[in-house]
């Protein structure tokens, strides 16, 4: 992804590797919108801020201001909320404009509000409204190949985020402490009710043959405090919510579920709450961090949740270095929403596959 500060759509810049030696230095990828990216050895910008421990991560004779500033020139945008609005708009109404005009605006509605929060609560929010936001975003490039009722449907998500900064916001999105009830009486279940419950929770298609969340998790509960197990699941069962199909997904959802981190738990039950099937709500996850992970944001796996601490923006989004499972190559990944993210390689878009459990310890985080 583009590391500069907010520029035209031309002219982007992107670290590709960073060199280990003492005279620092780094490969750069530049690119233009559509364009394949060029590769050229660049210099470290030798400038500093107020203090020399305010150092550039940007190469020499960069475009626009050094790293060190991005931090006031992300709060110091009036203009930012107006752009999104004028971007939702287009999305609210994209039948009526040409697919790159469309892209454009889904790539600024929900980057530039992801700008909006880091510039004020982002490091405030719950894990699960951060995991949401960083949903919308893998979902960026995707708009391209979207439905236009796909399209209003993240541009009206997009919406909900953007609430969150009003001065009577609770700085959390609607619904996220009864999706954490949910969630606990979940992993209290046994394996088998789990299976019950998540298996129940269809599709939209299927609503009407859908118990709600709330009632499933209810009497699966009495009952399985009650020390009774579910009922045989035959595949020609009556009920339909405990068809013997449905039992087998609603394993497999449980089991996904339970290796996300937890703010991303908690964001698929309030998505499965509010109506979206438990296949699309997990997989939506899984694939999203996946997505992420290529671009270099790493997210630990069955983490608890602990409190983060407060890091500056230069720290914990600028100098993110990782090292690639494949090539046990130490990559520094320096990242801004400002501007045009790189198409994946055909390595990265190989998302769909769900990556081996790692036991950390640690909150979904970069690495």
């Amino acid at each position: 992804m583009c590391v500069l500060a907010e520029h035209s759509r031309d002219g982007h810049w992107g670290i590709a590797r960073q060199f280990d030696t003492p005279q620092a230095g780094a490969i750069w990828a530049t690119w233009n919108d559509d364009e394949v990216p060029r590769c050229l050895a660049k210099e470290t910008c030798p400038r500093t801020g107020p203090t020399p421990q305010d150092t550039c991560a940007l190469f020499s004779d960069h475009p626009g201001i050094c790293s060190f500033s991005l931090d006031a020139a992300l709060a110091e945008n009036p203009r930012r909320a107006g752009r999104i609005g004028a971007a939702l708009k287009i999305l609210a109404a994209c039948e009526s404009h040409d697919q790159q005009t469309v892209h454009a605006a889904a790539h600024d509605a929900t980057l530039l509000t992801w700008d909006e929060l880091r510039a004020g609560i982002w490091t405030v929010l719950p894990d699960s409204d951060q995991a949401a936001v960083y949903r919308l975003l893998s979902r960026t490039d995707s708009v391209r190949t979207m439905t236009p009722h796909a399209v209003m449907s993240h541009a009206s998500d997009i919406t909900e985020v953007t609430r969150l900064w009003s001065p009577s916001s609770p700085c959390r999105l609607a619904h996220g402490e009864m999706a954490e009830a949910h969630l606990k009486i979940l992993e209290e279940l046994p394996a088998q009710w789990q299976a019950v419950v998540l298996g129940g929770q269809r599709s939209p298609d299927n609503a009407a043959r859908r118990t709600p969340l709330d009632e499933a998790l209810r009497a699966s509960s009495q009952q399985a405090h009650a020390g009774q197990a579910p009922p045989p699941a035959g595949r020609n069962w009556e009920v339909d919510w405990d068809r013997q199909q449905d039992r087998e997904t609603g394993a497999r959802m449980a089991a996904s579920l339970a290796r996300l981190p937890r703010g991303w738990r908690v964001d698929a039950m309030r998505r499965m709450a509010a109506g979206t099937g438990a296949v699309t709500a997990v997989t939506d996850a899984v694939l999203a961090i996946n997505i992420l992970r290529g671009f270099g944001l790493r997210f630990a796996w069955n983490a608890p949740g602990k409190p983060r601490k407060r890091k500056s923006f230069v720290a914990e989004h600028l100098q993110l270095a990782w090292r690639h499972p494949a090539t046990d190559r130490l990559t520094v990944v320096m990242i801004n929403a400002c501007s045009t993210p790189k198409r994946p390689s055909s390595a990265s878009q190989r998302w769909a596959r769900h990556p081996q459990a790692q036991h950390q310890t640690e909150v979904p985080t970069f690495t």
